[in-house]
């Protein structure tokens, strides 16, 4: 599936179009296009500001107008954060991503058209494109060129990412413990619970085991912090003392 070429009409600023690229490579895209960035291109500015997306400002193609700069394109929105006067479809960023993938899908290429810092788009630029997209904000509604590219190249990424919505990660070097010895744990508080009179009365024993099982099973201890916490228990129960220097 082809991603959306990202079209800056007019960049003011090296540094925002480097921003931009940024954007766009964290969010799998590569097609730049420029039409006549006013502080010319190459930009060192850019490249210092791309950090890790040299390859995405690399391939960039520079037009001298807008219509060349779309002119291969089957669907192409427009962004805009203001009222027209003109009758057009607004979309949210997230609706805009799903139509761009519907369009991919049936092998349509696509772009999405961000004006220039100072004015964005004027009415002649949005209406080459088929639809508007506007960022909804909390009242201020200005967002810098390079976040605004960020924002909707999420939306587009997010429509194809299998990321769990929640995971617990550990570091390669600590491997989870084995059950023999998660039970090994268990078995060592319990004996030490046991010895302290914690676990009382002797009818409640069972149940206030299973709970702390299931707490230490929650915690999805590694094997390293299962052994810290024996190493606590052990503290506690026999003492450990330590000479402090002055």
């Amino acid at each position: 599936m082809t991603a959306p070429a990202i079209i800056l009409s007019h960049p003011q600023i090296g540094e925002n179009i480097g921003a931009a690229a940024r954007a766009m490579k964290n969010f799998g895209l590569s097609d730049l296009r420029l039409v006549n960035p006013r502080a010319g291109w190459p930009n060192p500015k850019a490249e210092a500001m791309a950090v890790g997306a040299a390859d995405v400002l690399e391939t960039a193609r520079r037009f001298g107008d807008l219509k060349a700069a779309l002119g291969d394109l089957h669907l192409v929105y427009a962004t805009s954060a203001r009222e027209r006067g003109v009758t057009k479809l607004v979309l949210t960023p997230a609706e805009a991503a799903l139509r761009l993938h519907d369009a991919a899908a049936q092998g349509e290429k696509t772009g999405i058209l961000f004006g220039n810092e100072r004015a964005g788009l004027d009415n002649d630029e949005i209406s080459l494109a088929d639809a508007v997209i506007t960022i909804p904000t909390a009242g201020f509604a200005s967002i810098n060129l390079g976040q605004a590219v960020l924002l909707t190249g999420y939306e587009w990424f997010r429509l194809g990412d299998d990321t769990p919505p929640a995971r617990i990660e550990h570091p390669p070097f600590q491997r989870r413990p084995t059950r023999e010895e998660l039970f090994q744990l268990f078995e060592h508080l319990e004996r030490e619970l046991l010895a302290s009179g914690f676990l009382f009365p002797p009818d409640k024993q069972p149940p206030m085991i299973r709970a702390i099982r299931a707490t230490l099973h929650r915690a999805r201890l590694t094997y390293q912090e299962v052994q810290t916490i024996r190493g606590m228990i052990v503290a506690l129960t026999r003492g450990k003392h330590r000479v402090t220097k002055t």
